[in-house]
């Protein structure tokens, strides 16, 4: 029997989410949409947030389809659907701009969704000893796309930019067709391990609510203090960063950056987003995920309050930073958190389900900021502060539980 090693399924997943991750590039490209299309900022201001509720969607719908047929079927579709999403937005015009809403979020989000649930489910199968390792590679990667396509689109938009105005056709009918391709030879190295590559790895230690290791079915998970303490975590941490992707590039050249100093933060948030899943990964796995948590909270409340205080310049971008980190850092851990808990069997659902919440988080947050704070950033900054500590309460919540699940 040929011997199986999980480095071509680690190295196809890693670029099917590099390929799938420009989910937090729409600060780069609104501004100059709202020129093109003689489109409102306010409506454009809420496609990233109608994008990650599709991407949510996409991961729920993929979990179920990749707990059925498994992952390279669902990497495909989600390659397929996200490819024809940005295709397709390059033939709206000034008349049709308002279908974005269907094309780069829905179609776009849903297959970023399939593709970036059923990776982390494939690589957490192939490294079940290290789950926070495995969510933390390919996630970091879905991140780290921001920091490679940052450039690429700002040259594509230089290129394709007539009288100060960009001509997105061509933009996305590049990119459209690099995501297709390079996804597409990605998704032929997904694949599952084998009952015998299992046999020979270190058994995962069980935890102390699944103390028989079982895997729970998304009917069982749902009935435990745990999964929706995990629901909540998700909704409360990822508000201050949903408040943040439709704001970076604009709030910095507020506090005093030049605009391609602005561009160049964007694309840190992206650097600092994928260490914070790839570095918290592996720190969940000694530290533990409850710890790590409460960690990534207390880190996303001091980059809001720098916010709020008014930092400028070099303090916005680490303040900016900080927060990309401390979104990151979830984005990981709460996928191996999920499989902890819940077992490795049913994990795309589960996760999937959890995950909803993240979507309504981008909706919620976003519609307090505009409709009932009226888009003030102190305001909206501060609100995002404190959320980021409702996530703290939630742990504690669970290592309580944890422990009386553990005497009884």
């Amino acid at each position: 029997m040929k011997k199986q090693s999980p480095i071509l399924p680690i190295i196809g997943c890693i670029v099917i989410n590099i390929c799938v991750g420009i989910l937090y590039l729409w600060s780069v490209f609104r501004e100059n949409i709202v020129v093109s299309f003689s489109w409102a900022p306010e409506a454009a201001k809420m496609v990233s947030s109608y994008m990650l509720f599709a991407f949510v969607a996409g991961n729920l719908i993929g979990g179920f389809i990749n707990d059925r047929k498994g992952p390279r079927l669902t990497a495909m579709l989600g390659v397929i659907l996200f490819s024809a999403g940005i295709f397709s937005t390059a033939f709206l015009t000034p008349g049709t701009i308002a279908w974005i809403y269907l094309t780069y979020c829905v179609l776009g989000g849903l297959g970023s969704g399939f593709a970036y649930g059923a990776c982390i489910s494939c690589l957490q199968k192939w490294l079940p000893h290290r789950k926070g390792l495995a969510s933390g590679l390919s996630v970091s990667a879905f991140a780290f796309s921001t920091v490679i396509f940052t450039p690429v689109s700002n040259a594509l938009m230089n290129a394709y930019k007539v009288d100060g105005v960009v001509q997105f056709k061509p933009v996305f009918l590049i990119l459209g067709g690099v995501f297709f391709v390079a996804g597409m030879i990605g998704t032929l190295f997904v694949s599952l391990p084998g009952e015998e590559y299992l046999k020979k790895l270190p058994k995962p230690a069980p935890t102390s609510l699944n103390a028989g290791g079982q895997s729970m079915t998304l009917g069982q998970a749902i009935k435990t203090v745990p999964f929706w303490c995990i629901f909540l975590e998700i909704l409360f941490i990822n508000g201050t960063w949903t408040l943040s992707i439709p704001l970076i590039k604009d709030l910095g050249i507020q506090r005093g950056l030049s605009e391609s100093a602005a561009v160049a933060t964007v694309s840190a948030t992206g650097i600092f987003n994928a260490a914070g899943r790839l570095i918290m990964a592996w720190v969940s796995d000694k530290l533990g995920r409850v710890n790590t948590i409460i960690l990534l909270s207390a880190l996303t409340f001091v980059g809001a309050m720098l916010v709020v205080l008014n930092v400028q310049g070099v303090g916005f971008i680490i303040a900016i930073s900080i927060i990309a980190f401390g979104y990151g850092g979830p984005s990981s851990t709460n996928a191996a958190f999920t499989t902890d808990f819940f077992g490795p069997k049913y994990s795309g659902t589960n996760y999937g389900v959890a995950m909803l919440a993240l979507g309504v988080s981008s909706i919620l947050f976003n519609s307090i900021s505009s409709s009932v704070l009226k888009g003030a950033v102190i305001p909206t900054y501060l609100m995002g502060a404190f959320t980021a500590l409702v996530p703290i309460v939630l742990m504690l919540i669970i290592k309580r539980h944890s422990k009386n699940a553990k005497k009884a």
